[in-house]
């Protein structure tokens, strides 16, 4: 028998049951194994049955969530290990789901779309205008979904509708999860450099001088 994780990755084991399936593998993969074990990977895992010679589904794991595991040394080399898992309820799940959503919606609508983390972006892909052919104009920084990309506008310009973000470059770039940073609100108290950004009041604003602890609507910042 095997088990038929998430991400693809096969396992032989030894046992299964409704909570649990036990397996032998070397010491030095223990941590990396039970590493591979998430909740992402173990959800829905399937266990298979090759005896045939034709894989056959015998049994599929439910939302889950790994609660431990145990240890048997089988020889010098090997150890048995049994890894339980414990069902995670779907309106529990749907809710710890929703929550993740709100908060990052929270967190980026407050900095504005064309300010938020490239992750950020990409992850909230769905809330992205698409692309306007005809758009006078767009400006430099904002951000637009394309053929299931999101982009940015490099420069400010008018949109052509034979020039699309695919293809121009020097007016568009793909949006990856390496160029903006994520800026964090200002801190009462705290002492900011020349350069430094945050956000305040819903808005970016950048430090004009060193050591400035005032707020940034006052002396020492601009807004960005």
């Amino acid at each position: 028998m095997e088990i038929k994780l998430k991400d693809g990755r096969n396992f032989k084991i030894n046992s299964y049951q409704k909570d649990s399936f036990e397996m032998i593998i070397p010491f030095n993969k223990v941590y990396d194994t039970a590493v591979l074990m998430s909740q992402n990977n173990a959800s829905n895992a399937k266990i298979i049955d090759s005896s045939t010679g034709k894989e056959t589904v015998i049994y599929q794991f439910e939302t889950v969530k790994m609660i431990g595991f145990e240890t048997k040394i089988v020889d010098e080399n090997n150890v048995s290990i049994r890894f339980t898992f414990e069902e995670i309820p779907a309106t529990e799940m749907e809710l710890a789901q929703l929550r993740a959503k709100l908060e990052l919606q929270r967190n980026v609508f407050l900095v504005g779309m064309n300010h938020a983390s490239p992750e950020d972006v990409i992850r909230l892909y769905d809330e992205l205008d698409t692309w306007n052919g005809f758009k006078f104009p767009y400006r430099k920084g904002e951000r637009f979904k394309y053929n299931g990309k999101p982009y940015e506008a490099i420069i400010d310009h008018v949109s052509q509708a034979n020039k699309t973000p695919d293809k121009e470059v020097a007016l568009y770039k793909e949006i990856t999860k390496e160029n903006k940073p994520t800026y964090l609100e200002w801190e009462k108290g705290k002492e900011y450099n020349k350069g430094d950004k945050v956000i305040y009041q819903g808005g970016i604003y950048e430090c004009t001088w060193d050591k400035n602890t005032r707020e940034p609507t006052g002396l020492g910042w601009k807004k960005i």
